[in-house]
C-alpha cells in the first residue's frame, strides 16, 4: 500500500502543481504559488523551476499525507469528506497565504479556481484511498 501512496500522491501533485501554474498564468489568484521563497527569504534569488520543484515536493509530501488520513473517513461517504475537507484545507492555505487579519477579509479575497482544484484534489485521494483500501489489489 506504501507504493500506492506514493504514485497516487505524485498524479496528485503533478496535476495540482500544473493547475496552480495555470491559476497563476491566467491571474485567477491574487497571490504568487512561489511566492513563499520571497516571504521565507528562501531562495529568493534562485532559478523560477527550483521553486516550483519544491512546491511540487510540498504539495507531494502533503498528498501522502492526506493519503492516510482520508483512510479515517473510510465509514463516511467521500462526496461528503472531500467537500468538508477540501474546503477546510482551501480555506486553511487562503488565510495563510492572504494573511488577512480576520475571517471576511479572507472570505471576500478567496479565489473559487483555488477552492475547486483543492477540493477537486481532496477527492482524487480521498476516492483513490479508500478504493485501494477496500480492494487491497496487492494482496491478492
Amino acid at each position: 500500500m506504501k507504493g500506492l501512496a506514493i504514485s497516487t500522491g505524485f498524479a496528485a501533485a503533478v496535476v495540482t502543481v500544473i493547475m496552480f501554474k495555470i491559476l497563476d498564468f491566467f491571474q485567477f489568484i491574487k497571490w504568487d504559488p512561489v511566492g513563499f521563497s520571497d516571504t521565507f527569504n528562501v531562495l529568493k534569488d534562485s532559478n523560477v523551476f527550483i521553486k516550483w520543484g519544491i512546491l511540487f515536493l510540498f504539495v507531494w509530501a502533503a498528498s501522502i499525507v492526506l493519503y492516510y488520513i482520508s483512510l479515517l473517513f473510510m465509514k463516511i461517504p467521500v462526496a461528503i469528506t472531500s467537500i468538508a475537507l477540501g474546503l477546510l484545507i482551501a480555506f486553511a492555505l487562503e488565510w495563510i497565504i492572504l494573511d488577512a487579519s480576520t475571517i471576511e477579509k479572507t472570505i471576500k479575497k478567496m479565489s473559487i479556481p483555488f477552492i475547486c482544484i483543492v477540493i477537486l484534489a481532496t477527492r482524487f485521494l480521498m476516492e483513490s484511498a479508500i478504493f485501494h483500501a477496500q480492494d487491497k489489489p496487492l494482496s491478492k
